[in-house]
């Protein structure tokens, strides 16, 4: 069978639903003409797939590129500068004092991302504080975002399932360490709290952070700021 793929980067992250559309039912679930849709296939501006040379379209994946589409016409400045110039924004630009937190206390898991989280809601970032702490233990549970010689990026499975709003990482630092999971066993003493609703950002932002902390000479500098500020001035150092 001779199959032509069209795929887009937001298939990377979703499976075939399995319900198969013609190239007439699609132009009728989109209110468009079939010649508006063959004009989008030509473009690669749709997910399709040729089988037999007919065109098919996945009901699931549509559904997801409709959702895509829509998060997009909103997109803010910020978000669209880290997936078009991440190397334009600074880290210093994606926290605020408001968003550091200089004195977490040791704690399990659940108290240390709850601590962490609170700032966002303050911020207007997250609306439902319980319900988005969860979201990030259901991610540690998967695997622990600890990356061991005591950093931690925690965040959510899906960047999507959060609020529409521009980038945002909390840092919090735990002077006295804490058990976060780490597979070396090494207490983490620095979060970086990543918060986004789109997906290459987020990416960009774990980029960001870790070639921030493969640069970063004096790890101390983070463990002796008093206050936010200090946090900020040794971010604005690099």
């Amino acid at each position: 069978m001779d199959i032509v793929r069209h795929t887009r980067g937001l298939m990377e992250h979703n499976t075939l639903s399995g319900n198969l559309m013609t190239l007439s039912e699609i132009a009728e679930y989109l209110k468009v003409a079939e010649k508006t849709v063959l004009r989008m296939i030509q473009k690669n501006e749709i997910p399709c797939v040729k089988i037999a040379s007919q065109w098919r379209f996945d009901r699931g994946l549509i559904d997801n590129w409709i959702l895509d589409k829509m998060n997009n016409t909103g997109i803010d400045e910020l978000t669209r500068l880290m997936q078009d110039d991440a190397d334009s924004v600074p880290l210093s630009r994606l926290t605020s004092e408001d968003l550091i937190i200089t004195d977490l206390q040791p704690g399990n898991r659940e108290d240390i991302l709850s601590e962490l989280s609170k700032p966002l809601v303050e911020a207007g970032f997250v609306k439902n504080h319980d319900k988005f702490v969860q979201k990030l233990i259901e991610r540690e549970d998967m695997i622990s975002t600890a990356l061991g010689k005591c950093i931690a990026m925690p965040h959510i499975r899906n960047p999507r399932e959060n609020s529409t709003g521009k980038p945002a990482v909390v840092i919090g630092i735990c002077r006295k360490g804490t058990d976060f999971g780490a597979a070396d066993g090494s207490p983490i003493k620095l979060f970086f709290l990543i918060y986004t609703n789109n997906e290459i950002a987020h990416l960009r932002i774990i980029g960001k952070i870790n070639t921030f902390l493969r640069k970063f000479v004096d790890f101390n500098e983070f463990l002796t700021a008093d206050t936010p500020d200090e946090v900020l001035r040794v971010l604005l150092k690099e």
